[in-house]
């Protein structure tokens, strides 16, 4: 009864020591440890959360994206983007809505 549940909130985890080589697509909420080089695509609502220590290096498409800790690439968010004070960002962002925190680095081209 517990995989049913885990299985349909729609949560993927990747832990700190995983580093995934390539392409990702995530339907509900990722929550990010480790390291992934390639390209996450979030399908519409989808919410990717990268935690403190974390990295992904490429193309990120989610409706949410709340960065705690590094994107590097091109990021693109439907509904937001939020950098914490802890969270750094290089590349380029389109969102209609953006939050940078005091302490976050912020190196980006934005379309908003």
């Amino acid at each position: 009864m517990e995989n049913k549940n885990l299985q349909e909130s729609g949560l993927t985890i990747i832990a700190p020591d995983i580093h995934i080589d390539g392409n990702i697509q995530i339907t509900r909420e990722l929550h990010l440890f480790g390291r992934i080089s390639g390209e996450v695509h979030g399908k519409e609502g989808s919410v990717v959360i990268l935690k403190e220590g974390s990295l992904i290096e490429g193309r990120i498409r989610a409706a949410t994206l709340i960065i705690d800790g590094f994107a590097k690439g091109e990021i693109e968010a439907t509904q937001r983007v939020w950098i914490t004070s802890r969270g750094k960002v290089s590349g380029s962002v389109k969102t209609p809505s953006l939050q940078v925190d005091p302490g976050a680095i912020f190196e980006a081209k934005v379309l908003m």
